[in-house]
């Protein structure tokens, strides 16, 4: 085992050591709406809430471990990031830049929901957590467009896609995200009142077991 603190991942579930910083194949998995969400203050001035959107994506060729230490071909390695949904015609903002590498001729006319299963290239990059440098997480560093002839053979996506609107919820993509998902959709500052609201009040069935983040950026998650 290289005696390297930097790379020593303390905790965290050895069936999911810290990817490499590099660019990988993948495809978009989830599209989830958050919402809107508070902002964490930009040199120290405070932002206004915005609405945000949570995008997963399913890696090709990285896979969750076994006990021993094997890859899982049928537990593709998943790495989602959530930011700001912006109009596309805010060309700065990073759901613009992520919008326009996923569809650059703008077939799907904005439609993020039309994006699921489009294949990717996905630069991650290592970063320490702030409170704990021993751990590791990545973070999604950026989109690339794949090129044909490495889409065609591209494996088909594992994973169950899922989109999740706050306008129409559908209780069974709720009921299957994970929890701290769960969190971040009744946390968001529209949820009184909401349709989400009425539905886990009328929904007897709707047990919703909510706990803290694993981790206080939603762009450092991966799985």
């Amino acid at each position: 085992m290289p005696l390297n603190a930097k790379t020593q991942t303390g905790s965290r579930n050895t069936n999911f050591p810290p990817l490499e910083s590099g660019s990988y194949p993948a495809r978009v998995l989830n599209v989830i709406d958050c919402g809107l969400q508070p902002q964490r203050p930009y040199q120290g001035q405070p932002k206004n809430p915005a609405h945000e959107v949570l995008i997963t994506y399913e890696l090709s060729d990285e896979f969750v471990l076994d006990e021993d230490g094997a890859p899982q071909e049928d537990k593709p390695r998943q790495v989602s990031e959530s930011f700001p949904f912006y109009s596309l015609a805010s060309e700065r903002a990073k759901s613009t830049i992520r919008y326009n590498v996923l569809d650059p001729t703008g077939a799907v006319d904005g439609d993020w929901v039309k994006l699921v299963g489009t294949p990717i290239m996905l630069t991650i990059v290592q970063s320490p957590d702030k409170k704990n440098p021993t751990r590791i997480y990545e973070n999604v560093g950026g989109l690339s467009p794949m090129r044909k002839k490495d889409v065609s053979s591209l494996p088909t996506m594992v994973g169950e896609s899922k989109v999740f609107d706050l306008d129409e919820p559908d209780m069974d993509i709720f009921n299957s995200l994970f929890p701290w998902m769960q969190k971040k959709e009744v946390s968001n500052l529209e949820f009184e009142g909401s349709k989400l609201q009425s539905l886990l009040s009328d929904h007897e069935t709707a047990d919703v077991t909510i706990v803290d983040e694993p981790d206080d950026s939603l762009e450092k998650l991966s799985y």
